[in-house]
């Protein structure tokens, strides 16, 4: 049996490396249109097999794969737009489809609820394309260009299984990463394209998938045959895994992969049945030769997230992050905190879930669209190749009937999440509070949760004595900061309302200068974090920090007077404004606001800090060196930020702020569609608010602007010529 199993392998891997070469013949590098971050595209059988390859956290991940399936065939990439009008303009993308296609039967080709194919396939020529309207008219077709997630039911895939198994092909795509995070739902239970293509052997997960390089995905002439959750799997069973590459493959499968029983959901049980229920700490993290403990880990997360209204026992890791109170520490039996439901995002409680507690929630009667948050950080850490803390820890539920209980395995500060305005709750029928509801709490522990304008300096104290929870927040309408209790100790004989007087400051610069009201929807958030998912740190909501920093974060005097260039510079990312952020500046424009608030609140200018008039000029200096390209420029950070900097030396931060401002009144219409307008808005406007020729400036640092911006900045007077010192 055993000598079968190996020829069918054999045979296997045989017909897909021939299926592969088909498939890519010609084709050297496939991309996505600007703006997209395609997933992963999993394989997790035999007869599935990957065709390009990116990079996920350091290793090689699919983000185009294939799979024979009955009689049937199926190709997958990582992102829809991969066949829309755009996409298909870049690189070998084209041919990569037009290859793809052909494999997969030829024929009548139609397009069924997918508008990017729609728009992008159906524009080539010498292929017969028609739009499907209907899933009964697929079998008229020889191949379908579907997009699962966008189907109406299940039972429509069970109309498109069918139409594979009987030999018909699939073009296809999902993007795991966003559908979870519009959705908020399971991956493994509820998203079609697993349901779909699981067993066929293909699987997406929430996986990132970047390019390595601004071209696009390579096709490498053979791909590791690790990359194959079977085959990683394998390699696992009879070796001390420490390869990254298999570590990779099957922790990221397992995330998704059904429990059906199957002979490779057995292989990795009895794998998983080897590891014990411990925890990775910042002392003793997890690293990729614990391949056995990160799969158990995984699949207690897995069966958690899936069942989060279970009954769970406190997990050792929660003692790690986020921690728990003392023991003995008094429980709150009961607390009402009014939620402002014109206010989105999440309100803080200062409750603190308990890790293997239950926590009852209570809401008024018929009300709708609210949510449950335990946890503070966002950040899921699955994809690491070293965990200093368990992956995921944090949950988030729908509160769907009046009285809910949970018990979370890890615990964590407790929020009530109200939705965007776009989705907003529901007001229960006669409320009589102007908006207003009272949600009652049972159960938890008490947290620091000092709020300005309602809390005193006696509330302060008495909170930092009474209230046991191992993490605290300081709120005020602006900005909210949760950290550890024992960081807030450390400023128990601080007035916390200076503190937020800071943050006030700084968030109200941020507004200043990309133009929005001052009196926000929601305060923005920072939180602590033993480990992030991303960058040391990251900005979002909220506003990811490591541990360590919390010192700077709490410290009203050095931020006021020395400022940090790392908190200021996230806050600002959340400010940015995409209409004058063009490629290769993401990182850049978002410093205009880290540096207007070390001069405006600081005092320190652009050339009394971080950039130097002599860091500038080595740069510069570099830069020609290496000879003095764009891509050169927009691959650097801080030297192309020196252009600016320059600019703004020049002639000040208020051609700035009037430029942003304008930026907000444009309609639709005349806003910037793609890099070559924004790079030519940018010259255009700036040199009408200094009234000097910013083209010049443009063609100097090598940023490339079309021969229309120039001509309409021919007649302003000449730049500063402090800003081509060295050029």
């Amino acid at each position: 049996m055993r000598k079968v199993m190996l020829m069918l392998c054999l045979v296997a891997g045989v017909l897909a490396a021939d299926d592969r070469a088909e498939i890519l013949e010609g084709v050297k590098v496939i991309n996505a249109k600007q703006g997209t971050l395609p997933g992963s595209v999993l394989c997790v059988k035999e007869e599935a097999f990957p065709l390009v390859a990116g990079n996920a956290d350091g290793a090689l991940m699919p983000v185009a794969s294939a799979a024979r399936y009955g009689r049937g065939k199926i190709v997958a990439v990582g992102h829809p737009s991969f066949y829309s009008a755009d996409s298909l303009k870049l690189a070998d993308t084209e041919k990569f489809v037009r290859n793809a296609l052909q494999w997969l039967g030829g024929g009548q080709i139609g397009i069924y609820s997918y508008n990017e194919a729609i728009s992008g396939i159906s524009s080539l020529d010498g292929l017969a394309v028609k739009t499907v309207n209907t899933i009964d008219e697929i079998k008229d077709c020889q191949v379908l260009v579907v997009y699962p997630d966008s189907m109406k039911n299940v039972d429509e895939l069970e109309v498109l299984r069918q139409f594979i198994l009987d030999g018909g092909g699939v073009l296809t795509s999902g993007i795991g990463w966003g559908w979870k995070q519009i959705t908020n739902k399971n991956l493994q239970t509820e998203n079609y394209f697993n349901k779909l293509f699981g067993p066929a052997g293909l699987l997406v997960d929430d996986s990132f998938v970047n390019r390595p390089n601004s071209e696009g995905y390579p096709v490498a002439a053979e791909l590791p045959e690790e990359l194959n959750v079977a085959k990683a799997l394998a390699f696992a069973k009879d070796l001390d895994a420490k390869l990254k590459l298999v570590n990779k493959t099957l922790t990221t499968a397992r995330t998704v992969m059904a429990d059906d029983g199957s002979d490779l959901a057995k292989d990795f049980d009895a794998l998983i049945a080897r590891g014990n229920r411990g925890a990775p700490s910042m002392n003793s993290p997890w690293r990729t030769a614990d391949l056995v403990k990160r799969l158990a880990a995984i699949d207690f997360t897995k069966n958690w997230q899936a069942n989060p209204l279970g009954e769970y026992k406190a997990h050792p890791g929660a003692r790690n992050y986020p921690g728990m109170p003392p023991k003995d520490s008094p429980r709150v039996a009961e607390k009402i905190v009014t939620i402002d439901l014109t206010v989105p995002r999440w309100h803080s409680t200062g409750l603190f879930a308990v890790a293997g507690e239950p926590l009852t929630v209570t809401i008024p009667e018929g009300m709708q669209g609210l949510r449950l948050r335990i946890g503070t950080t966002t950040c899921n850490n699955t994809r690491h190749d070293h965990w200093e803390r368990m992956p995921k820890v944090d949950m988030e539920i729908p509160l769907v009937q009046r009285t809910t209980t949970v018990t979370s395995p890890f615990g964590g500060l407790v929020y009530i999440v109200v939705p965007q305005e776009k989705a907003a709750p529901k007001t229960p029928a006669g409320s009589t509070m102007d908006g207003k509801i009272d949600v009652t709490f049972e159960n938890a522990c008490a947290a620091v949760w000092f709020v300005v304008g309602r809390d005193s300096l006696d509330d302060w104290r008495r909170m930092l004595a009474e209230c046991p929870a191992p993490r605290g927040e300081i709120e005020s309408d602006k900005v909210i900061l949760s950290v550890k209790k024992e960081d807030l100790l450390e400023i128990k004989d601080k007035d916390p309302n200076e503190l937020m007087k800071v943050w006030a400051t700084v968030a109200d610069l941020d507004a200043t200068l990309t133009d929005i009201p001052l009196d926000r929807k929601s305060p923005e958030r920072f939180c602590m974090d033993d480990q992030l998912c991303a960058g040391y740190m990251h900005a979002g909501y909220p506003i990811m920090l490591p541990t360590h920093t919390a010192k700077q974060l709490l410290d009203a005097e050095w931020l006021r007077t020395k400022g940090d260039w790392g908190f200021f510079h996230e806050i600002g990312h959340n400010h940015q404004n995409y209409d004058w952020t063009f490629d290769g500046t993401g990182e850049v424009t978002v410093n205009f606001f880290t540096l207007y608030v070390m001069e405006k609140m600081c005092g320190i200018a652009p050339r009394q800090g971080r950039m130097t008039i002599k860091q500038g000029e080595d740069m510069v200096k570099r830069w020609k060196e290496k000879g003095q390209t764009y891509d050169q420029w927009k691959s650097d950070p801080f030297l192309a930020l020196e252009m600016f900097v320059r600019l703004q030396v020049a002639y000040g931060w208020e051609p700035f702020e009037k430029m942003f401002k304008e930026y907000r009144t444009l309609s639709d219409d005349e806003r910037p569609k793609n890099d070559n307008q924004k790079r030519d808005q940018w010259v255009i406007r700036f040199s009408r608010f200094t009234n000097a020729n910013i083209a010049s400036v443009f063609d100097a640092w090598k940023v490339p602007i079309s021969e229309d911006a120039r001509k309409a900045c021919a007649n302003y007077p000449a730049a500063a010529e402090s800003i081509f010192v060295g050029l």
